[in-house]
């Protein structure tokens, strides 16, 4: 698995041409050598972003962000693949209006109906469910109802921390969609004292990472990114700390498969 970083761990640091540069420099000076784009500013134009990538030595493999804001701006997301060579777009959340079992059937449609944009256009669709698309509707769960329902068998971004939240096995659903799963997200929380939950480097949280990275190497998952939107200390140290455990992890995995 080809470890990486997803950008939008970055977002108050990529709102201008500058600031991008300097961020994915930064991310390949630390050994970054992959990525997966979202949250950059619209004001940052894709061919200056494909530029500060190159510029870097960093390669994009996916770009990413709601469905909606996607379809409100597809055409840009379209020329961010072409021009950064990235094979996936990936989509995010089901949105509300499609929360129903008649809704996911209409949801399915329309992804289908953007996965022939897409293909037309020489890329791929994959779809990253978070925590609330588990929850089930009419005793379904909306994720198994899209992975059945499209027409080319939908690709899977598995968000681990989102699969977690939701109370599920990550290990089970790497395994349960084999081959279908083109990237996973590796993200960690720790609890407060007062409650709440704050967002850590990935290895340094409460979740027990030990069976979902042997089921991401055991089906071949090909991508696994960290990922950390807040943080209360440097976030390229942040970023760094998670992807050393995650190459570590997976060597661990590895020698003990």
């Amino acid at each position: 698995m080809i470890t990486g970083i997803q950008v939008s761990s970055l977002r108050p640091l990529l709102k201008t041409p500058q600031q991008v540069s300097e961020a994915f420099a930064k991310m390949a000076q630390m050994g970054c050598t992959t990525v997966q784009l979202q949250w950059i500013d619209f004001s940052v134009s894709p061919r200056q972003i494909a530029d500060a990538l190159a510029a870097s030595g960093l390669r994009s493999v996916s770009t990413q962000d709601f469905y909606t804001v996607v379809m409100e701006n597809l055409d840009y997301f379209i020329e961010l693949n072409r021009l950064c060579a990235s094979q996936w777009l990936c989509v995010s959340r089901i949105p509300e209006q499609y929360r129903s079992a008649q809704g996911l059937v209409q949801f399915a449609a329309q992804l289908d109906a953007l996965d022939d944009r897409l293909h037309a256009s020489g890329l791929r669709l994959c779809f990253h469910p978070t925590a609330p698309d588990y929850a089930l509707t009419d005793g379904l769960c909306p994720v198994h109802v899209l992975m059945t329902r499209t027409r080319r068998p939908l690709q899977l971004c598995l968000d681990l921390y989102h699969v977690h939240k939701a109370g599920l096995s990550m290990a089970d659903w790497i395994e349960q969609y084999a081959g279908r799963i083109c990237m996973v997200h590796f993200k960690d929380y720790r609890r407060m004292p007062d409650g709440t939950q704050a967002l850590v480097p990935a290895g340094q949280g409460e979740i027990n990472w030990a069976p979902a990275v042997a089921a991401c190497l055991k089906t071949g998952v090909p991508y696994g990114f960290v990922e950390q939107e807040t943080w209360s200390r440097d976030p390229f140290d942040c970023l760094r700390e998670a992807q050393s455990w995650l190459n570590d992890a997976c060597r661990t995995a590895l020698r003990q498969a």
